[in-house]
């Protein structure tokens, strides 16, 4: 009898050892899964505005603006005035017995100027100006995400030429110091080539530094933590394009398609309709009325009232002169936006054909990318074709040609990007446009 009872010990035994190394593996995995970070991202430039655009906290205050626009404008087009109910009692005490008098009346204010109708008419006006404002936020939103992103290519392609720059600088001062051991080289070769290693390990490190700090900054416009999270960039700077716009065409596409000045438009257009409205607010109210009065056991008296004020002190002055000033004001300082604009288009066209030249002028002479020149230099030093000295040579030329390549390219782009804010041609998402809009 005792053996049974024995196995069975050891079963549950056994049980429950193996329940808990598992719980202890499951919770072993648990924590790796945990701890564990998520791989750093790759954004394109379509991806890290599409984030911008759902993430921003500018463009969720601006969408708010738009919302208090569209409830002033369901304000203004609801009825302002509610019926009022009166009720009343009262004794009235006589010489022989009293009797209670009631009574009950209903009114109305009714409005005679317009002032729903304008009143309207302002509000539609301001959720434009609302609408357009908004639309300006993403503009600016996408060419400030833009920019980054080309900052984050520049400083990318930047470190990658540090990079083969240091590469060569280490195999240049192996090479000086097998020389050295050999008998064929001098010491000033060697002291040359470790100045060189030092220098452009000095440069890569910044370069190193100036591609995390291009990353962060390119992080936060998009909502992302400045942790690293944001891992790289995918794409190039792009090639300037053939055709170069025309002063002559860009100014009136500008100010057609700015949304800032449209706002100011809407907003000029409101303030023109609330003249209208101040001055139909002289006009004053109707109050329309019915009542019903009863004397307990005797008389019963039923009618219609009209009231109206007579306006003649107060006849809005304040109010009309207040909106004619800020109609003028707006008028004034939409003048003002268009002449800025005009010079903003002329400005950015002027910037951008000195920065597209000098891209394609390095374009046609900057032949070879960095990597096979260097490649070519390495092989011939190796061959004994050129001396060291000649390779500190080679290698500053190239890698310079190299950077100043890089940074047209970067300043052709940054310039088309604020040729595009300029003109009102910054690229934005249709949906994150339309998705407080009515």
């Amino acid at each position: 009898m005792k053996q049974p009872q024995e196995q069975h010990r050891r079963a549950l035994r056994g049980l429950a050892s193996f329940v808990c190394l598992a719980a202890l593996a499951l919770a072993a995995q648990s924590s790796r899964a945990g701890t564990e970070t998520p791989p750093p991202l790759r954004l394109t430039l379509a991806e890290a505005l599409e984030r911008a655009f759902s993430s921003s906290p500018v463009v969720q205050a601006r969408r708010a603006e738009v919302r208090r626009a569209e409830a002033r404008l369901l304000g203004a087009r609801t009825y302002p005035f509610n019926p009022e109910l009166e009720l009343a009692t009262g004794d009235r005490q006589g010489p022989i017995e009293s009797s209670t008098d009631r009574g009950l009346g209903i009114s109305q204010e009714i409005q005679i100027g317009g002032q729903r109708r304008k009143g309207i008419a302002t509000a539609s006006a301001a959720l434009e100006a609302a609408r357009s404002s908004f639309e300006r936020e993403l503009r600016l939103l996408g060419a400030s995400v833009e920019q980054a992103f080309a900052e984050a290519v520049r400083a990318r392609e930047l470190l990658e030429i540090a990079e083969a720059d240091a590469e060569l600088a280490r195999q240049l001062l192996r090479f000086s110091v097998r020389r050295l051991e050999a008998g064929s080289g001098t010491q000033v070769e060697l002291n040359l080539a470790r100045s060189t290693a030092g220098q452009a390990e000095r440069a890569l490190r910044l370069s190193e530094s100036a591609e995390a700090t291009a990353r962060n900054r390119l992080a936060e416009l998009i909502g992302l933590p400045a942790d690293g999270r944001l891992g790289a960039v995918v794409g190039d700077q792009p090639m300037p394009d053939d055709r170069m716009p025309q002063l002559e065409e860009l100014v009136p596409a500008a100010i057609r398609n700015r949304a800032d000045l449209a706002a100011l438009r809407h907003e000029t257009a409101s303030a023109e309709r609330a003249i209208e409205l101040s001055r139909s607010l002289r006009i004053p109210n109707l109050r329309l009325g019915a009542f019903y009065e009863e004397e307990e056991r005797t008389d019963e008296v039923k009618g219609i009232g009209l009231s109206v004020p007579i306006p003649l002190f107060n006849r809005n002055q304040g109010g009309v002169a207040e909106a004619q000033a800020e109609a003028e004001r707006l008028s004034a300082e939409g003048a003002a936006a268009e002449l800025t604009v005009r010079r903003e288009v002329a400005d950015a066209l002027v910037q951008y054909r000195s920065a597209r030249e000098a891209a394609l002028y390095l374009r046609d002479l900057v032949v070879g990318t960095l990597e096979e020149n260097l490649t070519l230099v390495r092989k011939a030093l190796d061959a004994g074709k050129i001396a060291a000295s000649d390779v500190l040579v080679f290698r500053r030329e190239f890698v310079e040609g190299q950077r100043q390549y890089v940074e047209a390219l970067f300043e052709a782009r940054s310039a088309r990007i604020a040729l595009d804010l300029a003109t009102g041609r910054t690229p934005i998402q249709p949906d994150s446009a339309q998705e407080s809009l009515p």
